[in-house]
Order: C-alpha cells, then sequence, then structure tokens
C-alpha cells in the first residue's frame, strides 16, 4: 500500500512530491507525520532562498 503527496500547481505539471509505503493502513499512518514534517521542512528551506528556477517571470 502507498500514499503519495502530490503537488498541483497552475500552469504546472503536478508532481510527486513524497510518499509512504507500508503493507497495513496502520503503518502507513504511522509513517505519514515524519513525512509532512520532511515536507514542511523542506518547503520552508526553499521559501528561504530568493529565486525559484522555474517560476514564471513576472511581467
Amino acid at each position: 500500500m502507498k500514499v503519495e503527496v502530490i503537488l498541483r500547481a497552475e500552469g504546472q505539471p503536478q508532481a510527486v512530491v513524497g510518499e509512504a509505503e507500508g503493507d497495513t493502513w496502520p503503518e502507513i499512518r504511522e509513517a505519514l507525520p515524519a513525512l509532512l514534517r520532511e515536507l514542511a521542512e523542506e518547503l520552508a528551506q526553499s521559501m528561504d532562498r530568493e529565486e525559484v528556477s522555474d517560476a514564471a517571470a513576472d511581467g
């Protein structure tokens, strides 16, 4: 069994940004908090960067 976290942004292709796997729902449920913390940390770090390489130019 696998749960995927999918990022969908307008005008961009969707992307799988994280996943949790396990044989049972309780195993998946146990893995989700760590997965979501990791994604939140990555997002916070990316917000500290001044430039996003594939962002559309203003204008």
